[in-house]
Parts: C-alpha cells; sequence; structure tokens
C-alpha cells in the first residue's frame, strides 16, 4: 500500500472521528440543559400545589407526558431511518460512531 491510498482513508477516520467526538459533546449538554429545565418545570408545579396555589391533574400530566415521549421517539426512529450510514462509507461511520461513543461515555 502506497501512501497515496492511506491518506484519504486516515483523513476520512481522523476527520469522522472528531465529528463524532463534537456532535456527541453537544448532544451530551443538550440533553443535560433540557433535563434540567423538565425538573425544573416539575419540581416549581409540585411545590405551586403543595403551597396550594395550583391544582396539577396528574392524570392529564401524564398522559400529555406520554404522549410527548411517544411522538419523540416515533421521531427518532424516522431520523434513524432517513439517515442511512451506509452510504458514507464503513470507515467514516465507524470513525463517527466512535468517536459519538467516546464524548457521550467521558464525565
Amino acid at each position: 500500500m502506497n501512501a497515496e491510498n492511506i491518506i484519504p482513508i486516515g483523513t476520512s477516520v481522523g476527520g469522522g472521528f472528531f465529528i463524532g467526538l463534537v456532535l456527541g459533546y453537544f448532544v451530551k449538554k443538550i440533553v443535560k440543559i433540557l433535563m434540567f429545565v423538565a425538573g425544573g418545570i416539575v419540581g416549581l408545579l409540585l411545590y405551586l400545589q403543595q403551597q396550594q396555589i395550583i391544582s396539577v391533574n396528574m392524570e392529564k400530566l401524564e398522559t400529555s407526558s406520554t404522549a410527548i415521549l411517544t411522538s419523540l421517539a416515533s421521531t427518532f426512529d424516522k431520523m434513524t431511518q432517513i439517515g442511512d450510514f451506509t452510504s458514507i462509507g464503513i470507515p467514516l461511520a465507524a470513525s463517527i460512531a466512535a468517536g459519538f461513543t467516546v464524548a457521550l461515555a467521558k464525565s
């Protein structure tokens, strides 16, 4: 194997790993922010209910949250069907997946 064949593969793998690393980092941060906001909203609702300022219908809240989670899951399923990694090549897809996993695993 000569250098002309190795350089494009090395660039693809290295670039893909970096893209996956950045993507995983930002996904992790966005999920943390969304969980913080959702927890704050639920905490505020429970506090206001305890102080008898508002009345929260827990059955409607559960139904709404189930519907939201179901729609998010179906949207994610549709996104994974559209974004087929096989069309971009095995080295690039594998390196993106590796970078994404490393970014999510880091504390």
